[in-house]
């Protein structure tokens, strides 16, 4: 997760139309405790998104696609494990998808309550989605957000992983 601040734009100044996510200029990260003592941060790949907004700069859907074999922590052993029927299921479900459903729009970007489906199962996400940088036929936005992993049916403890799950995501698409 980069950490990194940048200014809002105005979710009004986001022209109409359909945005499609360009995976190799945008980031998926994440950060969860692991056995009540560290930190993991890692990253997925992005594998496609598609974002349409409305006149009003209101997002009208939006849905962006993981790969789950992109899954990366820095730790080799512990990235095959995240592939492992008891966590990701990657064999099975080899993707995880969000979509987006209801959308507030906000001075500073959107509050936008997703579904986050993984492994066969889906958790609710509440996203806080800024745009950080808008041109007519590009815009880059940040999303934060919460997700309690226990709804995924992952058959690994709390105390092992974490409960909660930090999501940082960078994207940026293009008309």
């Amino acid at each position: 997760m980069s950490g990194q601040a940048q200014a809002a734009v105005s979710p009004a100044w986001v022209p109409a139309g359909t945005w499609v996510v360009d995976p190799a200029r945008s980031t998926a990260g994440f950060a969860v405790r692991d056995k009540l003592v560290t930190t993991v941060h890692g990253t997925f790949a992005i594998a496609s998104g598609t974002v349409i907004t409305g006149s009003d700069g209101q997002v009208v859907s939006a849905v962006v696609t993981l790969d789950v074999a992109g899954v990366s922590t820095g730790n080799g052993r512990r990235d095959r494990d995240l592939l492992k029927p008891r966590f990701l299921d990657a064999g099975s479900h080899p993707t995880i998808v969000v979509e987006a459903g209801s959308t507030a729009t906000r001075a500073t970007g959107w509050r936008v309550e997703a579904t986050l489906s993984a492994r066969g199962a889906s958790a609710p996400l509440v996203l806080e989605v800024v745009p950080t940088s808008v041109e007519e036929r590009a815009v880059r936005v940040r999303a934060t957000g919460r997700l309690d992993r226990t709804g995924l049916g992952l058959a690994v403890p709390t105390f092992v992983v974490g409960r909660h799950v930090e999501v940082e995501v960078d994207l940026v698409a293009a008309r």
